[in-house]
């Protein structure tokens, strides 16, 4: 049974002008169109949107999508299982990174004492090099530029500089959290 671009809206949560961009720009073109008109989608459309919404879940641009879901030997089940694995780790580290702002509302309320290295669990040089180069990807050349302008700023910062940023951000925090 083929599904009309309503329908699949309806079914997958993206938009009507959505579909209507995908076909227009080639991603994702309708098995068929009836005699009515309409455009119709089957499974093998419906399994390529869900690897779209996927790859746009993990922030990569439709051209490069276009690109990755046209290769000759793309490979849906090994797409899936690499899906799987990123959103294994994301969630992972999301968990991590929940248990260290438990922990600090908990910490800034006085009900629990907070070494200074909790204050960064989650948080490492490889994944804050993996979220560079994410927004970096996915918004350029100007956040290239904002990230090299906050490491040049930041390069001749003493620990009390650190110490004083780090008060700042603890106030903030102290701020939402009451």
């Amino acid at each position: 049974m083929g599904y009309t671009v309503s329908q699949l809206a309806k079914l997958s949560g993206v938009t009507v002008r959505t579909l209507h961009w995908y076909d227009q720009m080639g991603l994702l073109k309708p098995t068929y169109h009836g005699s009515n008109g309409y455009r119709y989608y089957e499974e093998k459309e419906l399994l390529l949107l869900q690897q779209i919404l996927f790859f746009r879940e993990l922030g990569f641009e439709l051209k490069r999508i276009k690109q990755i879901l046209g290769h000759s030997d793309f490979d849906l089940l090994a797409a899936l299982s690499s899906h799987r694995q990123i959103l294994e780790k994301n969630l992972a580290r999301t968990k991590k990174l929940l248990k260290t702002i438990d922990k600090t509302i908990k910490h800034l309320k006085g009900k629990q004492k907070m070494e200074e290295k909790d204050l960064y669990l989650g948080f490492t040089k490889k994944q804050q090099a993996e979220y560079e180069k994410q927004l970096i990807d996915r918004f350029g050349q100007e956040a290239k530029d904002h990230i090299a302008e906050s490491k040049e700023r930041i390069k001749d910062w003493t620990k009390s500089d650190f110490e004083k940023a780090k008060a700042n951000a603890e106030g903030f925090m102290k701020e939402l959290t009451t």
